[in-house]
């Protein structure tokens, strides 16, 4: 056993020491181990929970300083004609990690895997393979979270790739509150706070919105808290928007107060989620790993200052996901209206404590909003019982759009006082019929915000000039000869072709003794097939055309195997297949 102590540092502010334990790192038979000295539990979420509270901002993680280069540190062998290397990082006490990383380079055809110990929990949670996708020329990255205390992160290459793979590491998330696992991943202490009331957004509520759902995004923010002095994680909703050049640029629009902190290096780890929605109202699976890392900031409000970080204006911003977004994703680029038009029926859809997506019903808008907040810059919006809950916003809502009957944004969440219950001291003025406030599309288009006219959205959202003031939105579209444009608002048919394909795959049996039958469903034509072994290395793949069904898995002996299954029309989906 060998001990070494590491000085770490995040942004260059406090220095802590991380205690690191390398164990069996010259025995392949073992990985190589990290033990972070970690905070109490307890103690991180109170502190985190008052200042969630005191700003506005839904706090769920510190970032602990960690420098360790993972090549350094992991174990490593040569096996089925890849090189593999392998390190556990145990963050006791944390309900899920992650790893930023400064130094952060994949060669083409290596793969990155992040996933629970084996025999940790019942089923291993797996992210992965991140691929060369997702490599940038600022270098820094960051992986999702993955849950409980301890993670495993797995690299590989095939034997022979000459260029140079960097996985520098400089922190790691230390998650303490609102980790929306599943069963066998959820934790006791979770501190999940999206209430029971919210509705589902594919509850019947949800019919008419089907293409404005798949607008809606999830947000991690990273970013150092003065009071706290600390590096922290936080939640936040945003929608994807459409632009008159009808160009789907990934333009992505939230409020600032969600951001207002970050530095130039945060917006290269600000996570964007996309699908992260229950496939059925009431439902219990979901899509987890759809993210793109990085953004690039365009414009905001810049409206926050003074006695308690007052909001003066509409709180707003506007950002570019910064790598592109994978076809299959079905990104929409939602429509919107700047002309203040008075709404006849509305919806707001968001990601209330990061939880899967939601839609609440308005039943109440006004067009004038008294104080704290700039006059004229926000609505006032009270929401509504319906069939299946009565949906309101909390954190990780917060910038969030609602949507009018013509299916345009008409503002994103600022502020508010809804909630599932009825509050007690010293707070009892929340409840599911108090005001939440959205600032107007109107006043970010062109209003008083202390920007100059060149910030304003409509410089960004009407860049050619046209003067329209509202449009629909769209999904990406192709002609013929393979042009891009965001110009037809087309039927929301193509939403429903992954959860068709994820729900009629078949692979069985399951258990099985060695030999699996891969079956998709009707429309679907199989593109190829993988299957790697429980540590993610790769044991074989085979041409969609050569595939006659059946796969015998028996030559790799007993354990746990993952297939993946990818189609012609680019769906993909991986299953854990046990072989006895």
């Amino acid at each position: 056993m060998i001990e070494t102590t590491f000085a770490g540092f995040w942004h260059s502010h406090a220095k802590s020491l991380l205690t690191v334990i390398l164990l069996g790192g010259c025995l392949p038979q073992f990985n190589a181990q990290i033990a972070v000295e970690t905070p109490d539990l307890k103690e991180t979420q109170d502190r985190l929970e008052a200042r969630s509270n005191e700003t506005g901002r839904e706090l769920i993680a510190v970032v602990l300083p960690l420098e360790v280069d993972f090549f350094d540190a992991a174990s490593f062998v040569e096996t089925n004609g890849r090189r593999v290397w392998s390190l556990n990082v145990d963050a006791p006490g944390a309900l899920a990690t992650c790893l930023y990383f400064d130094d952060f380079h994949l060669p083409l055809g290596s793969e990155l895997f992040f996933e629970t110990p084996e025999g940790v929990y019942e089923k291993t949670w797996v992210e992965g393979p991140v691929t060369a996708i997702e490599n940038n020329q600022h270098r820094r990255w960051s992986n999702n979270e993955v849950p409980g205390e301890s993670l495993t992160m797995i690299y590989s290459c095939p034997i022979g790739v000459t260029e140079e793979a960097a996985l520098g590491i400089d922190g790691l998330g230390f998650f303490v509150r609102h980790q929306n696992f599943p069963s066998p991943w959820s934790q006791a202490d979770a501190r999940v706070g999206s209430g029971d009331c919210h509705v589902d957004v594919n509850c019947p509520e949800g019919d008419s919105w089907e293409c404005e759902k798949d607008a809606v995004v999830r947000l991690r923010t990273t970013f150092y808290d003065e009071s706290l002095n600390q590096t922290v994680g936080g939640l936040c909703s945003g929608s994807m928007v459409n632009n008159t050049a009808r160009d789907c640029r990934q333009l992505m629009l939230s409020a600032f107060h969600c951001v207002n902190d970050l530095e130039e290096d945060d917006w290269a780890v600000f996570k964007v989620q996309f699908n992260y929605e229950y496939y059925e109202c009431g439902g219990t699976s979901s899509i987890n790993s759809r993210t793109r890392t990085g953004a690039i900031p365009l414009t905001n409000s810049n409206d926050i200052g003074g006695w308690l970080n007052a909001i003066s204006g509409s709180d707003f911003v506007l950002a570019e996901v910064e790598d592109p977004i994978p076809a299959n994703w079905n990104p929409f680029y939602a429509g919107w209206d700047a002309t203040e038009t008075d709404p006849d029926g509305a919806v707001g859809i968001h990601h209330p404590n990061g939880d899967r997506k939601k839609i609440s019903t308005i039943d109440r808008m006004s067009t004038a909003v008294p104080a704290p907040h700039a006059t004229g810059a926000h609505w006032d919006v009270e929401w509504t019982s319906t069939e299946s809950g009565f949906g309101v916003t909390e954190g990780g809502s917060s910038g969030s759009a609602i949507f009018d009957y013509r299916h345009r944004i008409l503002g994103t969440l600022s502020s508010g006082a809804s909630a599932c219950t009825y509050g007690v001291q010293p707070t009892p003025w929340f409840g599911p019929q108090e005001s939440d406030y959205y600032g107007k599309m109107s006043y970010h288009w062109d209003g008083p915000n202390p920007i100059p006219t060149s910030s304003k959205l409509k410089a960004f959202l009407d860049p050619i000039g046209t003067g329209e003031e509202f449009m629909d939105g769209s999904y990406v579209q192709m002609d013929a000869e393979g042009n891009v444009s965001c110009d037809v608002y087309t039927s929301c048919a193509a939403t429903q072709v992954e959860e068709r394909f994820i729900a009629g795959l078949t692979v069985s049996p399951n258990p099985t003794a060695g030999t699996i039958r891969v079956t998709l469903p009707s429309g679907f034509e199989l593109a190829e097939l993988r299957w790697f072994d429980s540590m993610g290395r790769s044991l074989g793949a085979s041409d969609g055309g050569q595939f006659n069904g059946e796969l015998d898995l028996s030559a790799w002996g007993r354990g746990v195997r993952y297939v993946t299954v990818t189609t012609q029309d680019g769906w993909s989906t991986t299953r854990r297949v046990i072989v006895q």
